[in-house]
This record gives structure tokens, C-alpha cells and sequence, in this order.
């Protein structure tokens, strides 16, 4: 665990040798550059349906902040997200994420998703989790009863053999999952470059519903070249405060 400088806390990987937020403000930049830069904070304050896909769950710093803010609205939210190793719940635990929301309910109910997630990824099997509340508040699906929310996690690598195009899953969840907006959070070009080829991210971008918005943290030229060629207007913008 790592405090970054906002004084929020963010896992590291080892295997990546990355953090999971930025080292200069986790929290700055999952407000900053995914939940307001997307234009999902500003959907959702309308009171306008959301659905979003994230590239790299992780420890679900974007989707607390973006289910979060979608019952402060009252607005509903679907949210697709695709990890191929999800943290143990007691790191996430550790991350002092109550202080963070406004519904610090939203957290347990967090932890006991990331404990599904753990068993169903455990035999390494691709599989596609679902879990939503039904309208007597159960939960339908894998896992808990999540208010407001419809959370589906591809569980597996997102690639295929060949290390760069999208796996059968994936492309699969992507085209059940018409999105307005698509944080790509994935580890960085150097650590994940499968995530960041042309093949995947023509997917994601084809992934977008109409005025769709794609969104991440790296303004690399060969990402900023990929989505142009997928047919998207590319803008690079100021980042969050800190860097």
C-alpha cells in the first residue's frame, strides 16, 4: 500500500511493478480524469441512465466513486468492467475507502463482491459475473444485492492468444454493453501493452454508444494514433491537480 499525494491511498503490483492510482493523487485522478473528464459526473447530476465499461478494475476506486455519486443523483448505473486478478478484500479494506464516498454503505457491499469475485476466479476459467438488486432488493446473480447498480466483471485476460486482440469474452461482453462512456485503466503501455494495441482499443472504442466518451490517463502518441484510427475525435486534456 502506498499513500499518494492527495493522501489517499492505492495498491501496488508487483508483477507490474505499478501502482494501482496515481502515485501523485489516486483519488484526484479517478475524480479528475475518469468519473468528470468522461462526462458520466455531469450524466448522472442529470439524471440521465449511465452505462460505462472500465479496462482495469482493480481495486474499484472509479466504480465506487461513479456508483457513489449515481445514488447521490438517484440515477441508475450499469457498469461493465473487465480484471483478470482481483485484489484480496483485506488490501482493499486497508485503503480507507469510507472516507471517501458519501454512502460509506457502498464499501462493505464492495468487499463482499471483491470475496465473490475471488471464488469464482479461483479455477482461472474466463467467465462473465453478474450481480444486480432485484426489485424485492436480493441480489440477482454471482454475487450481493448492489443498490442502484448492475455490475458485470469479465473475470480472466481480457486478450486472446495472440496477446493483442480482444479475448472471445471480451468481445462478447463488449457488444451486450452499448457504453456512454469507457474508463481505460489499464497498467501502463510498458506493462500492459496487449491492453493498449490498436485491436483492443478499436473494440472499445466500436463499444461506445452514440456521443460515447473514452477515456484514460495516458496520453501516449501511439494510443492517441490507435483511436483516431478507430474513428474517435482525440483530445488531450489538462490533468488532475498534482500531475
Amino acid at each position: 500500500m502506498i499513500i499518494t499525494g492527495d493522501g489517499s491511498r492505492t495498491l501496488h503490483h508487483a508483477e507490474a511493478g505499478q501502482t494501482y492510482g496515481s502515485e501523485h493523487g489516486a483519488v484526484a485522478e479517478a475524480r479528475h480524469v475518469f468519473l468528470h473528464g468522461s462526462g458520466v459526473a455531469e450524466r448522472l447530476a442529470a439524471g440521465r441512465p449511465t452505462r460505462v465499461i472500465e479496462v482495469g478494475l482493480g481495486s474499484g476506486l472509479n466504480l465506487l466513486l461513479t456508483w457513489d455519486r449515481a445514488r447521490r443523483c438517484g440515477t441508475s448505473l450499469a457498469y461493465l468492467a473487465f480484471e483478470r486478478e482481483p485484489p484480496r478484500p483485506a488490501e482493499v479494506a486497508a485503503l480507507g475507502y469510507h472516507d471517501l464516498v458519501d454512502d460509506p454503505a457502498l464499501v462493505p457491499a464492495w468487499l463482499r463482491v471483491l470475496e465473490s469475485l475471488q471464488r469464482h476466479a479461483a479455477d482461472g476459467a474466463p467467465r462473465l459475473w453478474t450481480s444486480s438488486d432485484g426489485p424485492d432488493g436480493t441480489s440477482v446473480g454471482d454475487g450481493p444485492a448492489l443498490p442502484g447498480l448492475t455490475l458485470q466483471v469479465a473475470l480472466g485476460d481480457a486478450l486472446a492468444g495472440d496477446g493483442v486482440s480482444p479475448s472471445v469474452l471480451t468481445r462478447g461482453a463488449l457488444a451486450q454493453h452499448p457504453a456512454d462512456a469507457v474508463y481505460h485503466d489499464a497498467f501502463s503501455p510498458a506493462a500492459s501493452p496487449g491492453l493498449w494495441s490498436p485491436a483492443f482499443l478499436t473494440a472499445c472504442a466500436g463499444a461506445l454508444a452514440p456521443g460515447g466518451t473514452w477515456v484514460s490517463y495516458s496520453v501516449a502518441g501511439s494510443v492517441r494514433r490507435a483511436l483516431a484510427e478507430a474513428g474517435l475525435e482525440v483530445r488531450k486534456l489538462r490533468g488532475p491537480p498534482g500531475g
